[in-house]
């Protein structure tokens, strides 16, 4: 029973942050359709923007060895952990623990 908590649980984040990083892209698109009708957008907006350009990259990078790799489900979370260990950011910002939401 305690393995299935525990994965009930980490499913639970793995969809908490999953929402997360959407609607990171619905605010990315409001802001790319402002630029196109206004011509411009603050310093913040632009920093929002570049943040999620960095996650969808990330996603790619991640997502497209896991779909063509044999044996990458196994793979991915061992490359994860070690580059946490070396603080290279492999994740995106959605799936970031350090500002302590969970």
């Amino acid at each position: 029973m305690e393995i299935e908590k525990t994965i009930e649980e980490n499913v639970h984040h793995f969809l908490f942050d999953l929402k997360k990083e959407g609607e990171g892209e619905k605010e990315a698109a409001l802001i790319i359709q402002k630029y196109i009708k206004e011509g411009s957008i603050s310093e913040d907006e632009e920093n929002i923007l570049k943040i999620q350009l960095s996650d969808s990259l990330k996603i790619i990078g991640i997502g497209i060895p896991f779909l063509l790799l044999p044996g990458a489900s196994i793979l991915l979370p061992i490359l994860i952990k070690v580059a946490d260990k070396y603080h290279i950011e492999l994740m995106p910002s959605a799936f970031d623990k350090t500002d302590g939401q969970t």
